[in-house]
């Protein structure tokens, strides 16, 4: 496959061409001979991993953000490694709550949104939040960079973070779990994989757990057909879902069989900003900027978040990695307090 020989051929860290870079992920595909049938599949896999068209984006950053995961076939597998291989039966957030019972009280504070970095000399960062201030030596930010558009700093950042930040952006992404009282795909002999070309569900996965008898197939929407898709009351979302699935997997009266929906719209969530998964970049950013711009510290602000990992961009892993690095960073860089003296 072109495209897969195409990314592993990119650095994961800097990623370097220009002529890729100049070009969109259509654009791309149709100079690679792509036909109507390859440009439909590719449409699914943008869509399914950021929630965009091919011709929304740069090819370069498209074959990068799949080079971080191991490739296109990496990131789209089930098996053992891939990205779609395990998943966390009481949820994600147990993490952030697990860490969070591990500080002492108080140290987190919630519904406190950032609103100004004020750098006053060096190791002397002022933080002005919507409820208090703080003072640090050095700040770590983890924001998605479309809500850094919120935050002013001061000094501000240097011209090429905020051109990175402006071109950055977020397509249509969301979800809904579909619980049903039985598994019927299964009984239909599928293994309750699909990927639509039609929608309004452009990609549907298995995420029962069968020993608390929760079936559920969660139908991810995302780009023109999830916007309007998303436009419609809940109960017409709820049918329009069924009746994809019902032809999907050639069955009738699945309503019957339907429990209840659980939906999320990040489009809706300022705080990731407006979207979901990892913001993308249009064409021409990367070659014109650098592909360390927006993870570069700037004074004693470290930039960390799944958008600056050169690994997992865009999952889980890759913000944990990216929080490592930039953990390391500040560590590196604080003065020493004790100078060892002969």
């Amino acid at each position: 496959m072109i495209v897969e020989a195409d990314c592993q051929a990119l650095d994961a860290w800097r990623p370097q061409d220009k002529d890729l870079d100049a070009l969109t992920f259509e654009a791309y595909l149709i100079s690679r001979g792509a036909d109507k049938t390859a440009l439909a599949t590719a449409t699914v896999w943008t869509r399914a991993m950021l929630g965009v068209n091919p011709a929304d984006l740069s090819a370069l950053f498209f074959l990068n953000y799949c080079k971080s995961g191991g490739g296109l076939l990496a990131m789209r597998s089930d098996r053992k490694g891939g990205g779609q291989h395990l998943r966390v039966l009481q949820g994600t957030q147990l993490f952030a709550k697990g860490l969070a019972e591990a500080l002492p009280p108080g140290i987190i504070q919630l519904n406190a949104p950032v609103q100004a970095v004020t750098q006053r000399s060096p190791q002397e960062v002022h933080v002005q939040s919507s409820e208090m201030s703080f003072s640090a030596r050095k700040v770590i930010t983890t924001v998605p960079s479309p809500v850094l558009k919120d935050i002013s700093f001061a000094p501000p950042l240097p011209p090429a973070k905020v051109a990175w930040v402006q071109s950055s952006g977020y397509g249509f992404y969301t979800k809904a779990m579909m619980e049903f009282r039985s598994p019927f795909w299964i009984e239909k002999g599928c293994c309750g994989l699909v990927q639509s070309f039609a929608g309004p569900a452009s990609v549907v996965r298995d995420t029962s757990s069968p020993s608390d008898s929760k079936y559920v197939l969660t139908c991810f929407m995302a780009g023109d057909p999830g916007r309007a898709w998303a436009a419609k009351p809940t109960k017409e979302r709820e049918q329009a879902l069924i009746v994809q699935l019902q032809q999907l997997f050639g069955v009738a009266d699945l309503g019957k069989n339907f429990v209840k929906m659980y939906a999320y719209d990040w489009t809706d969530d300022q705080w990731s900003g407006w979207g979901c998964p990892c913001a993308s970049l249009t064409p021409g950013v990367i070659s014109s900027f650098g592909a360390d711009t927006l993870r570069g510290s700037w004074h004693d602000v470290h930039f960390a978040g799944t958008e600056t990992a050169g690994e997992w961009k865009g999952y889980m892993e890759g913000a944990c990695r990216s929080g490592e690095r930039a953990a390391a960073e500040v560590i590196n860089s604080l003065d020493p307090v004790v100078a060892a003296r002969l």
